[in-house]
């Protein structure tokens, strides 16, 4: 990443496009200190990430306060990273009794509920290896969901699909976009970005080159590279 800075604003979708080896997932980990940037600063609603300010010092967030922090940002991977021993409500639990401390009960009913949310209200007791890859996104998406983050990051979470399962992961995000998430997506489908995005972020070499509207982005790029890579891609 090289000079990168961008703010989102509450309720906003923003979609990251371009080339693979461009930064957009070490920016999306960058968010969630998942990779710890070696400058630079993030904040969630206000709040400083990975860094504690006091009395007119720093020091790096110790694991629990990190964990409870990231607990805030929810996060889909191009990879599921469920479970296999744990059944589809069991994995949306997990976080919930693990991290946020909630009785069994109460999990499992919040689990039910984002689980029918994406659509696999008869899954609560499949396992992993039972689900098509599209039902496992869509749990893992769930059990993101779950935790009731205050912004949503997804890493080209369509990416190791086959195709045909591509459309209705696809309509799981733009549900929870409807519904008012903040949300930053990488991802390559660009008729995606067109229709949900409030803005698209064009990166190249770690950096953002453009950031504008889907319809600036893909009608009239300012930037000679940003044009070039649409051509290629939407020839």
């Amino acid at each position: 990443m090289r000079g990168v800075s961008v703010e989102v604003t509450r309720g906003e979708v923003l979609v990251l496009i371009g080339p693979s080896g461009s930064g957009k997932s070490t920016l999306l980990r960058c968010m969630n200190f998942l990779e710890e940037p070696t400058s630079g600063i993030v904040r969630l609603d206000g709040r400083r990430l990975g860094v504690i300010d006091s009395n007119g010092k720093s020091r790096r967030m110790g694991g629990r306060e990190l964990a409870e922090m990231r607990s805030q940002i929810g996060m889909v991977f191009q990879l599921f990273y469920l479970w296999p021993h744990l059944t589809a409500i069991e994995n949306v639990m997990a976080g919930l009794t693990d991290v946020r401390g909630m009785s069994t009960r109460a999990a499992a009913e919040m689990a039910r509920a984002q689980l029918a949310k994406v659509g696999l209200a008869d899954k609560f007791t499949a396992y992993p290896e039972q689900l098509s890859g599209g039902q496992r996104q869509r749990v893992a998406i769930a059990r993101a969901l779950a935790m009731e983050p205050k912004v949503m990051l997804f890493d080209e979470p369509t990416s190791a699909l086959d195709p045909e399962l591509v459309d209705e992961v696809l309509a799981v995000m733009e549900k929870v976009a409807e519904e008012g998430m903040t949300m930053i997506v990488a991802t390559h489908e660009m008729d995606f970005a067109r229709r949900v995005a409030d803005r698209v972020a064009f990166m190249d070499e770690g950096q953002i080159v453009e950031l504008s509207s889907p319809q600036d982005i893909f009608e009239q790029p300012t930037n000679e590279r940003t044009a070039r890579f649409l051509r290629k891609f939407l020839a």
